[in-house]
C-alpha cells in the first residue's frame, strides 16, 4: 500500500480500547480545563490563566497531531462545562449542549498546539494559536459566542493595560505567551538541569517581563475629561417565572418606581439631579410604540426626573409580533419630548435571542417551544445623544464582541454605556463574568464606563477598569455619579482588528507549516492564469498558454514534471 493508503489508515482506523496514557491525558487535560475556570469572574485568580497555559502547552508537547486533539478536546470540555454553567437556568441539556458545542473549537486547536510545540519558538506560535482559536470561536457559526477569552480573565491584572495598545487579542497573545515561556522553562530544566539553568533563568524571565510591559502603558487619566452626572437604574425583576404577562409589566413599574425614587431624592435634596439617566436592557418588556399606555407611563417618569432618559425595550418588529426587537429609545421630558433617536441590537445570542432553524429543532426538541418569538438585528453604530452628552451605548452581551463596542466608541462615544439584562442567570457568576468584561473594555478604549442591569450588578467603573459604585443582585437600587467624558482614541482603537488578524494567521501558517503554506499557495497561483508568473509557466512555453514543442522543450517539460513530482 502506497504511502497516503498508509496515513488514512492510521488516521480513520476503527477505535480500540483507549490505553493508559490516552486516559491520563484525557483526565489532566479536563481538569486544567476546569481550573482555568478560576482565572475568571466571581473567582478571579488571574495567575491561573497561564498557569493553566502552561499545563496544557506540557501536555501536547511531542504529541502527534492526533494525540493532540484528544487532549485539546477534553481541555475544551473541562473549560466550556464549567465557563457555561450558568445555562442551566433554561433546563436540562442547555449547558452541556454549548459545553459541547464550544469544546469542538479546541480540537483543532489542540492539533496545531502539537504540532508547534517542537518546533523552534514554539512558546511564540502557541501564543499565536490561541488568537487563533478565539478567533474563529468568536466568529462561528451563527455570528460566534465571544465569552470566556483568555483576555477576559485580566481585568485587573498586569496584563490589563495591554488593551490600551491591541486590545483582547493581545492581552489574550501576552497571558498565552507567558504561559507557554514557563512551559518552556521546565523543558529546558528537565532536560539539563546542570547547564540549562541560564536558558531557565532567561525564560522565567521574560514570563515575567512580558506582563511588566503593561505598567509601561499609559492609560487615560479618569480626572481628564469634561464632568458629566449620570444615574443608573435598577429596578429588579419580580422572582414569579419567566415569559409571564405579569412580570412584564412588573419589570416597568419597578423601573417607573425606582426613577421616581431618583427623582423624588433629587427634590428633597438627598441627590444630585444628573444630566441624564440610562434605563438597563429591557427595563420594558412591553412595546411603547404600539402601547399608548405604556408610553404614557414612561413619559411620566421621565418628565418627574426631569431629564433625558435612555430607555431599553423590547418593540415588536412585525405586526404579528413574531419578531422583535431589543431596542435603545431616547427619551426626552417636556411637552415637546418623548421618543428620539434609537440604537436596535446588532449582534444577537442564538438560541437566547434568536432559534437558527426554528421549523426543524422545535420538532426534534419540544423545549424550544418555550421561545416563542426571535428578535431580529438593527443595524449601525451604538452612539446617541442625550442632553449633549455622545454616549457609546451597547447592549448586554454586545460588550464580549470586540467590533461592536469599538465602533460605538471610534463613532464618537464620550462615556460607554451597557444596559443589561441578565435576571435569568441570578447567582449564577455569568453577571459578575460580564462585568469583568465591562471593567476590561474601559481600560481598552479609554472610558468611563457605566453598566446598568435589570437585577444586578450595576456598576460605575473609571478608565483604569476600578470599580467605584456597584450594587448587588435582587436589589432595586440607583447609582447617581460624576463621571468624565472622553474623546481620545486608545492605539487599541486605531489599530482596530489588525492585532488580531496578524496573530491569528501566525498561529494558522505555525500549525499548517510555514513551508507548506508558501508551497500550496504557489502551486495554486500556477493554476489560475491571471496569476502565472514567468516562474510559473512552462518551460518552451514563455506565454504560458503555447504547448511546448521540440526536443529542447521536452526535454524541459521533464525536468519541470520531475520537480513537481518532487
Amino acid at each position: 500500500m502506497d504511502e497516503a493508503g498508509t496515513r488514512r489508515r492510521r488516521w480513520f482506523r476503527r477505535p480500540g480500547r483507549p490505553s493508559a496514557e490516552a486516559v491520563r491525558l484525557a483526565a489532566l487535560a479536563l481538569l486544567a480545563g476546569a481550573a482555568l475556570n478560576l482565572a475568571f469572574a466571581p473567582v478571579g485568580w488571574w495567575p491561573v490563566a497561564p498557569i493553566a497555559v502552561a499545563a496544557f502547552s506540557a501536555m501536547v508537547s511531542g504529541r502527534t497531531g492526533r494525540r493532540g486533539m484528544l487532549i485539546g478536546f477534553w481541555f475544551g470540555t473541562g473549560f466550556c462545562w464549567v465557563m457555561f454553567q450558568w445555562l442551566r437556568v433554561f433546563g436540562p441539556g442547555a449547558q452541556e449542549a454549548v459545553g459541547l458545542v464550544e469544546s469542538l473549537y479546541f480540537i483543532p486547536f489542540g492539533w496545531g498546539m502539537a504540532r508547534v510545540s517542537l518546533t523552534r519558538f514554539a512558546p511564540l506560535w502557541q501564543a499565536c494559536l490561541w488568537v487563533t482559536e478565539e478567533y474563529g470561536r468568536s466568529r462561528w457559526p451563527f455570528g460566534g459566542f465571544s465569552w470566556g477569552r483568555l483576555a477576559f480573565s485580566q481585568p485587573d491584572s498586569p496584563f490589563t493595560p495591554l488593551a490600551a495598545v491591541g486590545g483582547a487579542p493581545l492581552v489574550t497573545f501576552a497571558v498565552a505567551l507567558s504561559g507557554a515561556l514557563l512551559w518552556r522553562a521546565v523543558v529546558v530544566l528537565r532536560r539539563d538541569r546542570r547547564d540549562g539553568l541560564r536558558w531557565v533563568a532567561a525564560l522565567v524571565a521574560g514570563a515575567l517581563v512580558v506582563p511588566a510591559l503593561g505598567f509601561a502603558v499609559p492609560l487615560q487619566n479618569p480626572d481628564s475629561g469634561t464632568p458629566v452626572r449620570i444615574a443608573l437604574i435598577q429596578g429588579n425583576v419580580p422572582r414569579v417565572g419567566f415569559g409571564r404577562d405579569e412580570q412584564e409589566a412588573a419589570v416597568l413599574d419597578n423601573h417607573v418606581k425606582e426613577t421616581e425614587v431618583l427623582a423624588a431624592d433629587i427634590r428633597s435634596g438627598k441627590a444630585v439631579k444628573p444630566d441624564l439617566v440610562v434605563w438597563p436592557e429591557n427595563g420594558s418588556d412591553m412595546d411603547p410604540y404600539s402601547d399608548p399606555g405604556v408610553a404614557d407611563q414612561i413619559q411620566q417618569a421621565v418628565d418627574d426626573v426631569g431629564v433625558p432618559v435612555l430607555v431599553g425595550a423590547v418593540i415588536n418588529a412585525n405586526a404579528a409580533g413574531t419578531n422583535v426587537l431589543n431596542r435603545l429609545i431616547v427619551w426626552t421630558p417636556g411637552a415637546d419630548g418623548g421618543m428620539g433617536a434609537t440604537y436596535d441590537k446588532t449582534h444577537l445570542v442564538p438560541f437566547g435571542e434568536y432559534l437558527p432553524f426554528r421549523d426543524i429543532l422545535t420538532k426534534m426538541i419540544k423545549r424550544f417551544n418555550m421561545i416563542p418569538r426571535d428578535f431580529v438585528p438593527g443595524h449601525g453604530k451604538g452612539v446617541l445623544t442625550l442632553g449633549g452628552v455622545t454616549v457609546a451605548a451597547v447592549i448586554c452581551f454586545e460588550v464580549a464582541y470586540d467590533d461592536v463596542v469599538r465602533n460605538a466608541v471610534k463613532g464618537g462615544g464620550q462615556v460607554l454605556l451597557v444596559p443589561s439584562n441578565n435576571a435569568s442567570y441570578m447567582g449564577t457568576g455569568q453577571t459578575y463574568q460580564q462585568l469583568a468584561i465591562a471593567r476590561f473594555r474601559a481600560v481598552e478604549h479609554g472610558r468611563w464606563t457605566m453598566e446598568a442591569a435589570t437585577s444586578g450588578v450595576s456598576a460605575v467603573i473609571d478608565p483604569h477598569g476600578k470599580i467605584l459604585a456597584q450594587t448587588g443582585e435582587y436589589q432595586a437600587r440607583y447609582l447617581d455619579t460624576q463621571v468624565r467624558r472622553n474623546t481620545a482614541i486608545t492605539l487599541a482603537d486605531r489599530v482596530g482588528a489588525w492585532p488580531e488578524y496578524v496573530l491569528a494567521l501566525l498561529g494558522l501558517l505555525a500549525a499548517i507549516g510555514l513551508g507548506g503554506a508558501a508551497t500550496t499557495l504557489r502551486r495554486t497561483r500556477a493554476l489560475i492564469p491571471a496569476f502565472r508568473t514567468p516562474a510559473d509557466t512552462l518551460p518552451g512555453a514563455p506565454d504560458g498558454d503555447r504547448a511546448p514543442s521540440g526536443p529542447a522543450d521536452d526535454a524541459d517539460l521533464q525536468t519541470a514534471a520531475k520537480g513537481r513530482a518532487r
